[in-house]
């Protein structure tokens, strides 16, 4: 099986590429991972639904999380390796081939090709416990909402 993976220059998408909400962008054109601790308990449907707002400070860099009352501290750190993200797509380009059974049935594959979207360098640690944030409230001009991975 050969498995087709495109590789896009940086600057032939800089200025067309958009991200998925799911992903978080850092600076221009950079995407970072969120790595918490623990899990997320989110009642109802979780669809759309907005987990928490991201805040990094311009001068030292460190992102904040807050998620309904509760603050987490975070660090930015390099990985290891960089990490490609892929995205899927299925391509009109098919084929038939046949298939050597009793009742001579034909099967449609579809090829399927991969981009590679961003490569991710560095990501962002929540592993400190959340710190509760009783009465206070963020500005949206303060904050960018994170949507939740589905």
């Amino acid at each position: 099986m050969t498995i087709s993976i495109n590789i896009f220059h940086a600057d032939s998408l800089s200025s067309t590429r958009t991200f998925s909400p799911q992903l978080a962008q850092f600076g221009g054109d950079e995407m970072v991972l969120i790595e918490m601790q623990g899990s997320l308990e989110v009642e109802g449907n979780k669809d759309g639904q907005t987990v928490g707002k991201l805040r990094i400070d311009e001068i030292t860099k460190k992102p904040t999380l807050l998620i309904g009352h509760h603050l987490l501290e975070g660090k930015l750190v390099n990985l290891p390796k960089p990490l490609a993200v892929l995205h899927r797509q299925a391509h009109g380009r098919s084929r038939t081939e046949d298939v050597e059974m009793e009742d001579d049935i034909r099967t449609l594959k579809v090829e399927a090709e991969w981009d590679i979207v961003a490569v991710v360098k560095r990501k962002m640690i929540f592993s400190k416990r959340p710190m509760p944030m009783v009465g206070k409230h963020s500005t949206a001009s303060e904050t960018k909402p994170i949507a939740q991975k589905t």
